[in-house]
């Protein structure tokens, strides 16, 4: 199997609206080996536009993260590629997402329904980058995976990365693990990997190389700490690491966004009160609060008046707090 070029086998996917900057350090803290960027349009960064400044890795991430670009037309993603190869580890080509938005625009998923011209893109994307992978599904409506991963891999890229649905399957049904892997390329699995369990199945099931988190990590970064290392195949997460947690990711978004910052963290707050005691009213009350001190004090209330024996739980392979 060829050695891959990634700083280990389980990482942080790419989502839209989730993997930002905070987000990643959270992950990174908690031990994540890599991570992928928010999706970027390589139009907007042929355009030079500011506000992909935020998107880009930062200094302290670049030797671990991966630019994720998204794109229909090959000089495009190909220049674009070439713009932005410098402030990441790898480029990444987006050849998943399902989200009707962008397959609009033969984007991400999109890209499927036409291997041909698949090839043509990852072949321009190919003559601008070192390091190139490519993120899809294994089929636009039916299950292609082994004529993509063929194409891919005579096109050069450095790594595989698949998601175990056809495009038009969204997130329904159940993911497909036991994906064709011939082992000239690294390869890695995503779809529904939401337990170190999950991480072991995939892996032994498809002789992957490892596998990248999505749904999974969101309000449980602790995922990757757990799946990383074996001391902490039993372990278990205290209420007070928890709610340390949430402060910091809260710091980190004041950092970057200030108090905007309180409006990113509402895709974040189900998930981390998962079945958490009168979590259902907490959330009400937090979806409103719109500055991080309001937040933060509405969180080490809400944790400090949890039952105290809710203070230590097991984790069940489920979820941390499941």
């Amino acid at each position: 199997m060829t050695e891959s070029f990634l700083p280990g086998k389980v990482g942080l996917a790419p989502m839209a609206g989730i993997t930002d900057y905070p987000f990643r350090k959270i992950c990174f803290e908690y031990g994540a080996s890599f991570a992928f960027t928010e999706m970027l349009s390589a139009k907007s960064v042929l355009l030079n536009l500011k506000i992909n400044e935020k998107y880009f890795p930062r200094t302290d991430e670049r030797r671990k993260t991966g630019i994720q670009l998204f794109g229909s037309d090959p000089i495009e993603l190909a220049e674009a590629a070439r713009i932005v190869e410098g402030k990441a580890l790898w480029i990444d080509l987006n050849a998943g997402c399902p989200a009707t938005k962008v397959v609009k625009r033969s984007a991400g998923s999109a890209l499927l329904r036409d291997l041909n011209h698949l090839k043509l893109v990852v072949r321009e994307m190919r003559k601008t980058t070192h390091k190139l992978s490519v993120k899809t599904r294994i089929g636009w409506e039916k299950n292609e995976f082994e004529r993509i991963y063929n194409i891919l891999v005579g096109e050069g890229v450095d790594a595989i990365f698949v998601h175990g649905r056809t495009a038009k399957q969204m997130y329904a049904g159940k993911p497909i693990w036991d994906v064709y892997n011939n082992g000239d390329v690294p390869i890695y699995l995503s779809g529904d990997i939401y337990t170190p369990e999950d991480v072991k199945t995939a892996t032994e099931v498809s002789g992957a190389d490892g596998v990248v988190v999505a749904r999974g990590s969101i309000g449980n970064p602790w995922i990757f700490l757990i799946s990383n290392d074996d001391r902490f195949d039993a372990g278990f997460v205290t209420l007070a690491e928890k709610l340390k947690t949430i402060l910091r990711h809260l710091d980190y978004l004041e950092e970057e966004y200030g108090d905007h910052g309180a409006l990113v963290f509402r895709g974040f707050i189900a998930d981390y009160t998962k079945n958490l005691t009168r979590a259902r009213e907490f959330r009400v009350h937090a979806m409103t609060l719109k500055c991080i001190d309001e937040l933060k004090k509405a969180f080490v209330d809400y944790f400090a008046n949890i039952e105290s024996e809710q203070s230590e739980v097991a984790y069940d392979g489920k979820n941390i707090f499941g």
